[in-house]
């Protein structure tokens, strides 16, 4: 009995080191724990793992390596670690953390086991430490739900920002906003410069949207040149609008690039929950419609979203479905506004514009549907089809012996820089048999600065080609003289912005002087669109102006109507200035009906031709028309008053001399006034009828002195 016990010792010795053995020679940590969750041996890597000597964890309880329990079961009475294991098919596996001696914490990954003895069984834990694991996997989290260049959070986490969000406002009612933030023209500036450029940009762009909202707001991208915020918690509607004006001024603030510095604007859409949706699609769908609202409207905008927008849109849609079919349908027309030479009175040319009416919609305004061909890209084919009947009308008309005239055709920024461009205009000119220099191509102004060595390339070929080029809505941009010296042009079109207001806005009357004069300098004719009035007219004719086009003469007519006036020869009947006309003319100016029927009556007696306007406007109107000596005007006038009147007046036409009437006024104004040489002299009412005459006389006595040349 004593030899077999020893040999079954022995046995249990050999067996305990070759246990030793194997546990030592395993590459994970490895720990052997009791029922009660005690460490009754470990190896030597895990010692190595955990950063302690075996000592000094043995027989201490497991919680001290890992924290967490070993099995996540309900039941927690004694020996459930066996009874749980015993009824597992293998070992259970499970992710949790555990702590070296040191206190630093570590993902791990430990497997169980039961190892049944005759002396008891006891638990086997393998300890793998996943550190590098659990750091591939949230790199690849965070790749799947933030944008790679930015850092910012893609459509999909900001989907899942908003959702939140919404749980959030469901159990704590509370507004929150999501807003759609569009650079402008970011697309043009990127061809510009370079892809990697762009980059850079949209980096700094990123990093000031960031720094424009709260810690707890979401800023994500959504698109290349399209971000989205989530602002939460907000007391008032109105709070979103005062992120939007910061983010613009932030987004707006210079940034050198290329030793250039950009300044880049951005448009903004508004969505509010619950107010604008309810679901994360709705509330996103809508700030886009905002946003493309107020794109609209131009750059640098922001709008809210509202129920008549969203109609916008569907109408949008509708539109965009019909004009898809307008030329197969020949809805489209071409229209030709005379373009008429000032010096002659004689047509040179028209402008070919179009027009489309649909059964369904109605006429539709060039403003409406011309941005959106733009933007959808049947601008393309459209504006080869204006092309082509614009070439083919204009030759038919020469065949039928009509003067020769200059077709003006409008190209759109995407007909500019679609390839192929300057064939398509060959092969319109050689099918429809149009000498080349009977086509005008019209380029707007901010298209031709905004890539200006490329455009150069662009028009030199066109150049090549025997067209001619014009340079559209000068004066809206931002044209270097350097660059617009350059450039091939052959004609400039002042903007109708200055041509509306030229004969009462002093600011306006003035720019246009310089346009004129500036063209002319570089051997450019002016011509002046969008011309209504014959004070108009007179003003910029007199000023050098080489053309006209405007309801002036006569609106844009369809190729029939158009031909009609080919037909009887119509010019352009210049308002008289001089030919039969008193040299001394005056213009009174008061509101009041029947004090103008007395100054006339004790005037008219001196021989001088007096024109009356009872409101500033027709005053204006009389001067650009008439070449006027005397301006007599009442101070106290609805509208504008007599000082601001006799104010523009002294710009727009300081050859005039100016007298003010009032029986109130504020001396130390009009005392202003006369000091800066707005006003010659004051009269008060009510005054002696001689005593008006002897002012009067002097006054144009005055106004032949400065001006020998009028005597």
């Amino acid at each position: 009995m004593t030899e077999d016990r020893a040999g079954v010792d022995m046995e249990r010795r050999s067996g305990s080191t070759i246990c030793g053995d194997l546990m030592e020679s395993l590459p994970d940590a490895l720990m052997v724990i009791d029922d009660r969750q005690r460490i009754l041996s470990v190896n030597m890597q895990l010692e190595v793992l955990f950063g302690c000597r075996r000592e000094e964890v043995v027989e201490r309880p497991v919680e001290m390596l890992i924290p967490e329990p070993l099995v996540v079961c309900a039941d927690r009475s004694e020996g459930y670690l066996l009874r749980v294991l015993r009824a597992h098919p293998g070992p259970l596996r499970r992710d949790t953390f555990a702590v070296r001696c040191d206190g630093s914490e570590f993902p791990v990954e430990i497997h169980l086991g039961v190892l049944e003895r005759e002396e008891g069984a006891v638990l086997v834990v393998t300890i793998h430490d996943i550190s590098e694991r659990k750091r591939s996997e949230a790199f690849l989290q965070h790749e799947a739900f933030h944008d790679a260049l930015t850092g910012l959070p893609n459509r999909h986490l900001l989907e899942d920002r908003i959702s939140q969000a919404l749980l959030q406002a469901e159990r704590a009612p509370q507004q929150f906003a999501i807003l759609a933030v569009d650079l402008d023209r970011f697309k043009l500036i990127q061809a510009e410069l370079s892809l990697e450029m762009g980059d850079e940009i949209l980096h700094e762009i990123a990093g000031r949207l960031k720094t424009s909202v709260r810690e707890n707001d979401t800023v994500a991208r959504v698109a290349d040149d399209v971000f989205a915020l989530v602002l939460t918690n907000l007391h008032d509607g109105k709070d979103a609008a005062k992120v939007a004006k910061k983010i613009q001024e932030a987004v707006s603030r210079p940034i050198a690039m290329a030793e250039r510095v950009l300044e880049i604007t951005c448009s903004i859409g508004i969505s509010l929950y619950p107010k604008d949706g309810r679901d994360v699609q709705t509330l996103l769908k809508n700030a886009h419609i905002a946003t493309f609202r107020a794109k609209e409207k131009g750059q640098g905008h922001f709008l809210y979203f509202t129920d008549s927008l969203n109609e916008l849109i569907v109408a949008r849609s509708t539109m965009e479905r019909h004009l898809r079919q307008a030329i197969e349908n020949r809805e489209l027309a071409v229209h030709y506004q005379p373009q008429m030479d000032l010096r002659t009175g004689r047509m040179v040319g028209c402008e070919a514009l179009l027009r489309w009416r649909n059964p369904e919609l109605g006429n539709i305004s060039p403003g409406v549907f011309i941005p959106l061909a733009e933007e959808t890209g049947l601008i393309i084919p459209i504006g080869e089809w204006v092309l082509e009947t614009a070439c083919r009308d204009n030759r038919r008309w020469q065949r039928a012996g009509y003067p020769q005239l200059t077709v003006a055709v409008n190209i759109s920024p995407r007909q500019f820089w679609e390839p192929g461009l300057v064939r398509t205009i060959t092969r319109v000119l050689a099918s429809s048999g149009l000498d080349p220099q009977f086509l005008e191509l019209e380029i707007t102004e901010g298209m031709v600065m905004r890539d200006v060595e490329n455009v150069m390339a662009m028009l030199g070929e066109l150049k090549e080609l025997g067209v001619r080029l014009s340079i559209d809505d000068f004066g809206t941009g931002y044209s270097s003289l350097s660059h617009l010296k350059r450039f091939p042009f052959d004609k400039l079109k002042m903007d109708i912005s200055f041509v509306r207001d030229v004969t009462h806005d002093p600011g306006c009357a003035a720019i246009a002087r310089t346009i004129i004069a500036m063209a002319h300098n570089l051997n450019l004719r002016v011509i002046a669109e969008g011309i209504e009035t014959e004070g108009q007219l007179s003003y910029l004719r007199l000023r050098g102006c080489d053309e006209m086009q405007g309801f002036c003469f006569s609106p844009a007519l369809a190729g029939s109507d158009f031909e009609r006036v080919l037909a009887e020869g119509r010019m352009l009947q210049f308002p008289s200035l001089s030919e039969g006309q008193p040299k001394r003319s005056m213009l009174l100016v008061d509101d009041e009906p029947r004090i103008i029927t007395v100054i006339e009556r004790v005037l008219r007696v001196d021989g001088y031709r007096i024109f009356t306007a009872t409101r500033a406007d027709e005053g204006f109107e009389i001067l650009a028309t008439n070449q006027i000596g005397v301006v007599l005007s009442d101070l106290r006038m609805p509208g504008m008053d007599g000082i601001e009147f006799l104010s523009r007046v002294s710009r727009l036409h300081p050859e005039t001399v100016r007298i003010a009437m009032s029986g109130y006024a504020d001396m130390d104004m009009v005392t202003g006034s006369i000091n800066r040489g707005a006003i010659y002299k004051f009269l008060t009412k009510p005054f002696e009828n001689e005593v008006l005459r002897q002012n009067i006389a002097k006054a144009f006595e005055q106004f032949e002195k400065l001006n020998p040349g009028d005597r």
